[in-house]
Formats: C-alpha cells, sequence, structure tokens
C-alpha cells in the first residue's frame, strides 16, 4: 500500500454504476460546499449524513490511514457512538480487518451482507454484536495517483446486500471524500507553504508576525513579559564560501533543531532569512530568563561543528515587551539593534537593547564562572553564628553559614553570590558542598571532645526537589555524624509552595533522626491546621518580627502567638535577629526555647567559634 505524503485528486469511476438524480444532487451540493467554505470537518459530515437519508437505518463513516499509528482511524461518523469510533481506531488493514480494513487492504469495495457469518468480520465479531452491526459495506478512497488514504462505509442495522443505487452511493461519497481531503491538503500545503521555512520547517517572518502580534494581546492582559531574541549565526558566509552550500544548509538545520531544544512547546523559533532566526518567548517573569535562554542556546550552538572540527557561534540581541517597544516591528529592530552589538563586543554572545540588563547578564556570568571555580578551588568556607539557650548564656547550637574568599573582592555574604547560582543551576552543587563540609567539622569537633547539640543548615527549593533524602543520607554515612547531631531549615514560604513530594522527602530525612526546623516562620501564613500535617521539630521567628520588640504592640501580639502554637504541637521555638537586652528579657519572659543573633555573636570563622565555646567551658 503506497502512502505518498502528496495526495493528487480523485477520478470518479461509475462505470458500472446507475447514476440517478439523487446521486448527481448530492454531488452538485458537496461540491458547492468545497468551492464556497473551509470547514472540511463540515463538508465530510454533511457527506455523511446526505449518505444516512438516502440509506435508511444504516450509518455512514470516513476512516483514514495514519502512518503513526499503521492503522485506520474514524474521520468523521456524525451518528456513530463515540465508544464506538475508540473501538474501530487504529484497526490495521489486512483480509480480515472487517469492511473498512478489507477494502483498504484489497484496494477493492467490500460488501459484507451478514456480519455474523463473513469471515472478513472474523476479528471484529463482539464489535458487531456490541453495536448491532448486521452488514457493512466499504469502497476504499483512492486517489488519482493510485494512493489508498482510506475508506467510506455505510454500516446497516439490517442484513442486506446493496443494490445498483446503493454501490453506486457508496462509490460517489468515496470519490466526493477524496475531492475534500484534496482539498484540505492543498490548502494546507499552501498555507505551510506561506508560514513556513521550507529549509528547516520552522515558522517563518510571516507566521512569526502573527504569532508576535497574538501575545502582545495575551501580554496586555497579564502582567508577563515577551521577550524576542534576535539570532545571527557568526562567520556562515565563511561557511558557504569555504564548504559550500549544502554544509550551510545542514548548519542551519542542525541550529534550527538545537534552538528547538532549548525552549518550551510553546515558544516560537522562527528562520527569517538566511543565517537570521528569532526566538519568541512569551510569559518571561524576569528580564534575565531571557538571559538565560540566550546563553543556554549560544552554548549548546557550540556543540555543532562543521568542517574542519570548526564550532558554531551565535551572537542574539535581546529586545522585551513591554519594556522595550510596544510593536511587533519596533520589538525586531530593537532586537536586531542589539544583535550587532553583541557581534561588536567579539561576537558569541548576548546583548539587551538596555545597557544595564547586558551588564548585568555579563556580571552574573562572570560571577556564575568565579563560582565554579571556587567550588573547586577551595574558596568557599563555612561560618558559625551560635544558637543559645533561652537566657542567652549557653550555646546549644549553631547554623552553618556559607561565605567566599573571593580572591580579589575577600570575603563574599551570600546575598552577594547565591541568588546568582540559584539563577545558573549552581545551588544545588554550593548546597551539597555545604552539607557535606558542616557534617564533615561537627564530626571532627566530636571527634575533639567537643560538645554541641546542633550543627543547622539551611536548605534551597531546588535541594528539597532533587534527591534531597539520598544527600543527606551519604553525608551522614560518609563523614559519620550522628544523625541526631543534624538539623536542616527549610523557610516556611518555601514549604507552603512544595507538593506532597517534598513533604514526604523531608519526613523521611526526619525519620533518620536529622532535625527539620521551618525558618523565617510568620511570613508564610501558615495554619495551625498546616503546622500539624509537617514533618517539623522547630520554628524560627522571623528577624523582621523581633526588630522592633518589645515597642511594637503587633509584634508583641503576633510572637507570642508564634511562641504558643509552637508551644501547643511540642515544637521547638527558636527567635533569630535578636540585637538588643530588651529583646533577649522579653523572649525569656515569653519562654522561648533558644535565641540567636548579634546580641550574642555574629557569625563566626570556624577557630573563632570554638575559641567561644571552649570559653564558655572554662
Amino acid at each position: 500500500m503506497n502512502h505518498s505524503s502528496t495526495l493528487a485528486a480523485p477520478a470518479l469511476d461509475l462505470s458500472n454504476c446507475v447514476l440517478d438524480e439523487r446521486l448527481v444532487v448530492l454531488q452538485r451540493d458537496i461540491l458547492a460546499l468545497v468551492a464556497t467554505l473551509n470547514d472540511y470537518e463540515h463538508h465530510l459530515s454533511e457527506l455523511c449524513l446526505a449518505a444516512e437519508e438516502m440509506l435508511p437505518n444504516a450509518v455512514a463513516s470516513i476512516m483514514l490511514y495514519d502512518e503513526e499509528v499503521e492503522g485506520l482511524t474514524v474521520r468523521c461518523a456524525p451518528s456513530i457512538p463515540e465508544i464506538a469510533v475508540e473501538q474501530l481506531n487504529g484497526l490495521a488493514p489486512g483480509p480480515q480487518a472487517g469492511s473498512c480494513g478489507t477494502a483498504v487492504y484489497c484496494k477493492s469495495p467490500v460488501y459484507v451482507e451478514n456480519t455474523g457469518n463473513d469471515i472478513r468480520w472474523a476479528n471484529l465479531k463482539q464489535f458487531a454484536l456490541d453495536f448491532n452491526i448486521l452488514a457493512c459495506w466499504s469502497q476504499p478512497i483512492i486517489m488519482a495517483n493510485g494512493d489508498v488514504v482510506g475508506s467510506f462505509a455505510l454500516s446497516s442495522f439490517e442484513k442486506r446486500a446493496p443494490n445498483d443505487f446503493q454501490k453506486a452511493l457508496l462509490s460517489v461519497c468515496a470519490h466526493l471524500s477524496g475531492i475534500v481531503l484534496y482539498r484540505e491538503q492543498m490548502e494546507k500545503r499552501l498555507w505551510n507553504q506561506a508560514h513556513y521555512d521550507l529549509l528547516t520547517k520552522l515558522p517563518n517572518r510571516a507566521l512569526l508576525s502573527q504569532r508576535l502580534d497574538h501575545a502582545i494581546d495575551k501580554s496586555q492582559r497579564t502582567d508577563y513579559k515577551i521577550a524576542v531574541l534576535f539570532i545571527d549565526v557568526d562567520n556562515f558566509k565563511m561557511i558557504n564560501d569555504s564548504y559550500g552550500h549544502n554544509v550551510g544548509d545542514e548548519v542551519l538545520c542542525k541550529i534550527a533543531e538545537t534552538m528547538k531544544a532549548c525552549v518550551r512547546d510553546e515558544d516560537t523559533v522562527a528562520r527569517t532569512g538566511g543565517d537570521e532566526f528569532v526566538v519568541l518567548i512569551e510569559e518571561i517573569d524576569k528580564p534575565m530568563d531571557a538571559g538565560k535562554i540566550a546563553q543556554k542556546i549560544i552554548h549548546h550552538a557550540r556543540d555543532i561543528k562543521h568542517f574542519d572540527n570548526n564550532h558554531v557561534t551565535l551572537s542574539i540581541g535581546i529586545s522585551l515587551y513591554p519594556d522595550d517597544a510596544g510593536s511587533v516591528d519596533r520589538l525586531l529592530r530593537n532586537a536586531d539593534t542589539a544583535m550587532y552589538a553583541a557581534k561588536a563586543l567579539g561576537k558569541n554572545n548576548c546583548y539587551f537593547y538596555k545597557r544595564e540588563l547586558t551588564e548585568a547578564i555579563q556580571q552574573q556570568t562572570t560571577i556564575g564562572n568565579e563560582l565554579r571555580h571556587a567550588l573547586n578551588n577551595n574558596e568557599l568556607t563555612l561560618y558559625f553564628q551560635p544558637i543559645y539557650d533561652k537566657l542567652g548564656q549557653k550555646i546549644e547550637s549553631a547554623e552553618a553559614l556559607i561565605r567566599w574568599n573571593h580572591p580579589q573582592k575577600g570575603l563574599q555574604m551570600p546575598t552577594d553570590f547565591i541568588p546568582v547560582a540559584e539563577e545558573i543551576g549552581l545551588i544545588n552543587e554550593i548546597s551539597e558542598w555545604v552539607l557535606f563540609n558542616a557534617c564533615a567539622m561537627a564530626k571532627k569537633w566530636l571527634e575533639q571532645g567537643i560538645d554541641f547539640k546542633q550543627i543547622a543548615i539551611n536548605l534551597s527549593a531546588a535541594d528539597i526537589a532533587r534527591n534531597c533524602f539520598d544527600k543527606v543520607d551519604q553525608a551522614l554515612r560518609v563523614t559519620g555524624l550522628p544523625a541526631q547531631k543534624l538539623a536542616l531549615e527549610i523557610t516556611e514560604t518555601m514549604l507552603m509552595k512544595e507538593n506532597a513530594a517534598a513533604v514526604k522527602e523531608l519526613t523521611k530525612i526526619r525519620e533518620l533522626g536529622v532535625t527539620i526546623a521551618l525558618d523565617d516562620f510568620g511570613t508564610g501564613y501558615s495554619s495551625l491546621h498546616q503546622l500539624r500535617r509537617l514533618p517539623i521539630d522547630k520554628l524560627k521567628i522571623d528577624r523582621s518580627f523581633i526588630m522592633e520588640l518589645p515597642d511594637n504592640q503587633d509584634d508583641v501580639n503576633l510572637t507570642r502567638l508564634i511562641i504558643s502554637m509552637g508551644k501547643s504541637l511540642s515544637l521547638k521555638v527558636v527567635a533569630e535577629g535578636v540585637e538588643t537586652e530588651q529583646q533577649r528579657q522579653f523572649l525569656d519572659d515569653e519562654n522561648c526555647d533558644q535565641l540567636q543573633g548579634y546580641f550574642f555573636s555574629k557569625p563566626l570563622a570556624e577557630d573563632a567559634f570554638l575559641q567561644l565555646l571552649a570559653g564558655e567551658r572554662l
């Protein structure tokens, strides 16, 4: 069976049929619909219904061959129940595939007058019984080039053989179905030629403009931004001149596939001409998200090689709606302008239309590269902030906090680099470094006879989402630190956003004996009911509620409420950000379990922290 992707208009052969006035009218009416409207589903449905009027107590159906499933699927069957359609879909043509499957297989009409005893229905007997199909006649839809594309069938609720008129009806309907399908494919082909690039099969400039218009309309109803990335292949003329247009075309196709793999299905990758592409990214939260996508495309494009193992590089300009422009033309022009600025910087680069965004992403890239270097060259270190008992007299635990000993800038705080690490996907590696090093140092202290209750570290949302239990379990086993000596802190807001899988992950960690603390409590609006369901042992009151104690009555009331909630659930309550004696005294009076803040000690390097512990023991 030939399944050419190109249909040819069918020719009608009724040399052995009687063509009466009813069939002439049917042809005229359907052809009139085809000539005036392009609602092809409607045309096929009208054809089926007209055939049913001429054959009472029967239903009509059109099935088409689908190469992907290697079987027939129902294209139109207005009077057949959906459940029957579902059972018919995927019917493989063959000598015993009912009337339709056999007709397509044999390329000739099949007239089954009794489905109960016809061998061609042997595999569909239950279907015939379930839907009372007693007879079924099917005509293959054959195009002028000989391709069989499907079948037109009349299924009867009574046993009967077709007369000459009914055979003619079947043949005419199959012929008209072919005309409708041919017209539909021709229209699709013309539309594709007008809207898609023939080489890369990507949308062209015309379709891109339509999608940009739609994206702008959508953006005006939401708070999201749109990003337009104008992309030019660096030195593409040299590729064409040196290796020929066939190699150039191959490179363009590979670039197209690479860019599609770097964006979401709902985004648009278009080829606007020559070696120029445009990527439309919808629903951008932050401008830097567009920069991340541009860098991702640049990075993966370098994996594309042509002759002599030369790598492909790209220059990308970025413009944003509504920040940089309010129209399609202006967005494209501004992105084009930014692309030339990227080339002026040395190519293989991206540039925002607004210079400050380019500087920000360049700074992000620099920090990201330096962070990767820092991870591999022992530039990261841990500081420890003591956590005291409620009287503020005895150190019970410590929170491990990361710092970066930058070779040029000196000691860097987490706010200087953690946001970048989250943006570039490096946060998991940094968190894993903190986890293993904090556990190793705590284990060393225990071996040195230094007693403490726990070492606490912070978890990010990305940590929870990526096999957090396995990493914690491994860190404890590798370092030998008892699980009871480790506490993990996760922010209230983050835990409220996470799904049941995150709660399950934390529950498994808690079952190891690790303490789970809910950090920054009071900012995520947790209810008492929600707290009861969470696998937590501690509440850490957010510092914003401590800052104005005891003078701010609202903070007084909220702090008392949080402590009361914690006590009612048998949770330890920790106040962080304590900076004055008045705050300490208030929290002591309210029976807060532990205190942390600059009033007692700032975060300390390991040696200074151990000296503090040693001094306390004297």
